[in-house]
């Protein structure tokens, strides 16, 4: 497995819609919510997405596609 740690920032148009809900039903990872600070017009939260790195490829191109800014945090992935 591998573990990338994200910060992703949400534009207040996406705020309210579940997306890392979706991830979870849809992909085969697992997301570690770290922080998050959400407010009506901005969210911003740092994630731990754990699983297969083709599939962590798949989920962030997902994310980014729903219109969330998708950044790494330490610039690396973790393999076990």
């Amino acid at each position: 497995m591998n573990l990338i740690r994200l910060q992703l920032i949400y534009p207040e148009e996406r705020v309210k819609e579940p997306i890392l809900c979706m991830v979870c039903k849809n992909f085969k990872v697992v997301v570690n919510i770290r922080t998050a600070k959400v407010t009506k017009d901005t969210g911003m939260l740092t994630v731990e997405i754990d699983g297969d790195a083709e599939e962590i490829d798949r989920v962030i191109r997902f994310i980014e596609e729903m219109g969330v800014v998708v950044q790494p945090i330490e610039g690396q992935i973790f393999t076990e």
